[in-house]
């Protein structure tokens, strides 16, 4: 699993590498960005397998695994909004005041 899973990044990197070095500026970012996505999504599917052990042998299987790893990616989208909120919502003045002074 893990000489595919280096395979796989190396393919990815040379991808890129090859993207970089071409002419137009609008291809490179899209692909790029691809790249970035596709990178994001075998990692963390890696990440999710392997801390659920699950099972890819049988169609339950795999639907039982592709059921986790949206649930996992929905969870994930919720603690970044509810971050993303609560940092909004923090006082940001450039002020050297303690919660009690003010």
């Amino acid at each position: 699993m893990v000489g595919i899973s280096l395979v796989v990044i190396l393919i990815l990197v040379i991808t890129g590498i090859v993207v970089i070095s071409m002419s137009h500026l609008k291809h490179k970012f899209f692909i790029f960005f691809l790249i970035l996505i596709a990178l994001f999504l075998y990692s963390t599917m890696i990440l999710v397998t392997k801390q659920n052990s699950l099972d890819f042998s049988s169609p339950k299987g795999v639907f039982n695994a592709i059921k986790v790893y949206t649930g996992w990616l929905v969870n994930g989208y919720h603690n970044m909004k509810d971050i993303t909120g609560k940092a909004i919502k923090m006082d940001w003045a450039s002020t050297n005041k303690t919660q009690n002074e003010k």
